[in-house]
C-alpha cells in the first residue's frame, strides 16, 4: 500500500485575524452607543422645547383674547404640565401709535445651562 500523504490544511481564522475583527467591531459599538446616547439627549431637548413653545403659545393666546394689550410687564411661574418653566410677558409701544409690541419669554433649566424660548407678536388698535 501506498502512503497517502496527507497534508494538515486547517480551516479557521488566525489569532492576529479574530484580535483585527474584535478591534473593528469594539469601534463599530462604541461609534454605535455614542449615537444612540446623542439621540436619547436630542429627543429630550426637543421635548422641553415643545413644552416651552407650548407654554408660550398659551400666554400669547391669553394676550390675545384682551384684544389691545395693555402695556406693562407680567412674570410668573408655569403651572401644570409646565412646572419648571418661568415666563416673563413684556408688551410695549412701538414708533406706530396704534401698535404695541408683546413679547413672551420661556425660561427653563437644562442640567447647567439656563434656555430661553421668545415668542413675539404685534396688536393693533382696531
Amino acid at each position: 500500500m501506498k502512503d497517502r500523504g496527507h497534508s494538515l490544511q486547517t480551516s479557521g481564522f488566525t489569532l492576529l485575524e479574530v484580535m483585527i475583527s474584535l478591534a473593528i467591531l469594539s469601534l463599530v459599538g462604541v461609534a454605535f452607543l455614542r449615537a444612540q446616547a446623542s439621540s436619547v439627549h436630542l429627543v429630550d431637548e426637543s421635548g422641553q422645547i415643545s413644552l416651552a413653545t407650548l407654554l408660550a403659545r398659551e400666554k400669547m393666546a391669553e394676550l390675545e383674547s384682551t384684544g389691545y394689550p395693555a402695556l406693562g410687564k407680567k412674570s410668573g411661574q408655569g403651572e401644570e404640565p409646565f412646572p419648571q418653566y418661568s415666563w416673563e410677558q413684556t408688551v410695549s409701544s412701538t414708533d406706530i401709535p396704534v401698535l404695541r409690541k408683546a413679547v413672551i419669554r420661556v425660561l427653563w433649566v437644562e442640567g447647567t445651562t439656563n434656555r430661553a424660548l421668545e415668542l413675539v407678536a404685534y396688536f393693533t388698535l382696531k
